[in-house]
């Protein structure tokens, strides 16, 4: 049986080129289709690459912090961009990969590297996508 911690929904009327409100009317964002994809984007839209990459960057960015408050590591500020990248698979079809560089201002990038690795391990993002999704991680 899950134990929910916490629950938060979203809908999505249409597709690529639809509409996402949040049950609490805080995410109200209009979608539409990348350039890259033969669309021609309106200013202030999305598309799902970008909502992954932010949903990513955010959480492994909180377990990072996670995993230094917990070891009493002393840091100046975690610094995480996720790149979302839409690729062609075997079949034909798409899949997504993402690009990790991760910056924990104030520690050399050795010492960084095993507390990277932890969350990475940590991180619910990760969890969740580990073994369907490509993650390259850098850390500098």
């Amino acid at each position: 049986m899950r134990k929910v911690i916490l629950k938060r929904a979203v809908t999505a009327t249409g597709g690529r080129q639809g509409h996402l409100l949040s049950e609490d009317q805080n995410i109200d964002l209009k979608l539409d289709l990348p350039t890259e994809l033969g669309g021609n984007p309106a200013p202030k839209t999305t598309n799902p690459e970008q909502l992954l990459a932010t949903g990513y960057a955010s959480c492994f960015a909180s377990s990072l912090e996670y995993i230094l408050m917990s070891e009493q590591v002393k840091y100046e500020q975690v610094i995480i961009t996720a790149t979302a990248l839409l690729l062609k698979d075997e079949a034909g079809g798409f899949k997504f990969g993402i690009d990790v560089v991760a910056h924990i201002m104030g520690l050399e990038k050795k010492i960084a590297k095993p507390y990277v690795d932890k969350a990475y391990a940590f991180c619910p993002y990760s969890k969740a996508i580990r073994g369907n999704v490509e993650v390259k991680i850098e850390v500098k």
